[in-house]
């Protein structure tokens, strides 16, 4: 009766060696053999615990008796193809070359079987990670991947658990974006101005709007309405395809509010490309790109990076930063001036403005104190409006 009821939960064996046999009664099969599920755990007997209540739950959802015989690489190409589908044609494309990395740094990885993966093996990985000289944040992206693929695996019943949700991962490392300050903002944008760096609207935009250089090179003329301008979408470059437009990177549209400066540098590029469409007539492919090239094709953000962003910073005596940073610069220089951060995450297209706060606030140390100086000053005004009138 007891060895009935044992069979019925589960059973572990300590087979000595940090190994532990786990075994599960499956009920019987069409012709009334008894089905077992057995495997052998390496580890502490936490891990086997572990792997034994999930095979239990997986039973009493009743999921297939077999777990899958799928190496990891097989399934993880038929995640990408399958099951990856809806999201983001960049971030699939991000995803496929996370995996071939991962691939390429543990080529054993790829051959072993689904079922037979372990936190110890994951964490192995992270650990020579590590020793190749990855950052944290890279290691990161490689271990979300990894999981995301196999939590699919865990519910399609291909695994009994998902071992890579146990690794212990390396602290991510807080560093400071780089930015413009504002005194480089505005050398920035004088120089680019004055010498006619065919990209200073772009330039301008970026730095003034805070979109994303994928939004500013998707941007259409009639995006651009009064003194506003509205990101609808993206311009996506994958190795291997054409580019195209896609969704921006939150999938919701955003109406950014447009300064002066950014107007006139707007309407500079508009003169000029019409005078391009003269010169050039049927030879001009018009698209309605506000940021297009001399025949009027979408743009490579890397090329304009390479051959003008680069040069004009060298030109004007600035640091060497990213186009992306221009973005950066926007956030910081608005932060620090004191606007809201419900204003700078509408600007930026952030999903929360936790993301703002959290990407940004460290570049502005005093915000902590002027919010302490004005709660002092509230209450010192409370105080005055209550002080009683003198006889």
């Amino acid at each position: 009766m007891a060895n009935s009821k044992t069979r019925a939960v589960g059973h572990l064996k300590d087979l000595g060696s940090g190994r532990w046999l786990v075994r599960v009664s499956l009920g019987t099969d069409a012709k009334g053999r008894r089905v077992r599920y057995e495997k052998t755990v390496h580890g502490k007997k936490a891990d086997a615990q572990r792997h034994l209540r999930c095979v239990l739950q997986r039973r009493d959802q009743g999921l297939p008796g077999k777990l899958s015989r799928d190496t990891l690489g097989e399934w993880s190409a038929e995640w990408l193809d399958k099951w990856c589908s809806r999201i983001a044609p960049r971030t699939k494309a991000d995803y496929t070359v996370l995996f071939d990395r991962l691939f390429r740094y543990e080529p054993q990885l790829g051959g072993r079987r689904l079922a037979d993966l372990t936190a110890d093996e994951f964490q192995g990985v992270v650990r020579r990670l590590e020793e190749r000289g990855l950052a944290p944040r890279t290691i990161q992206m490689h271990h979300g991947v990894l999981r995301a693929c196999l939590n699919k695996a865990l519910k399609l019943g291909k695994v009994a658990l998902n071992a890579a949700t146990l690794v212990e991962l390396p602290r991510k490392q807080r560093f400071e974006r780089p930015f413009l300050t504002p005194a480089q903002a505005l050398r920035f944008l004088d120089v680019a101005e004055s010498q006619g760096n065919r990209f200073y609207p772009l330039f301008a935009v970026l730095l003034l709007t805070g979109i994303r250089p994928g939004e500013a090179l998707a941007l259409r003329w009639d995006d651009i309405e009064g003194s506003s301008l509205r990101v609808r979408r993206a311009l996506v470059w994958i190795a291997g395809r054409k580019p195209f437009l896609d969704e921006t990177k939150t999938r919701r549209a955003r109406t950014v509010a447009l300064g002066e400066r950014v107007l006139k540098a707007l309407e500079r590029q508009r003169r000029a490309q019409a005078e391009l469409r003269l010169l050039l007539g049927g030879a001009y492919e018009d698209r309605g790109l506000v940021f297009a090239s001399e025949t009027g094709a979408p743009l490579s953000a890397q090329n304009v990076s390479s051959r003008y962003f680069k040069p004009l910073l060298t030109a004007a005596g600035l640091p060497d930063v990213r186009l992306y940073d221009l973005r950066h610069s926007h956030a910081t220089l608005l932060l620090a001036a004191g606007e809201h951060p419900k204003v700078v995450q509408e600007r930026l297209g952030h999903a929360t403005i936790t993301l703002t706060l959290d990407t940004y606030s460290h570049v502005v140390p005093g915000m902590q104190e002027r919010a302490a100086e004005r709660l002092d000053a509230l209450l010192a005004s409370a105080r005055l409006s209550e002080a009683p009138l003198s006889a």
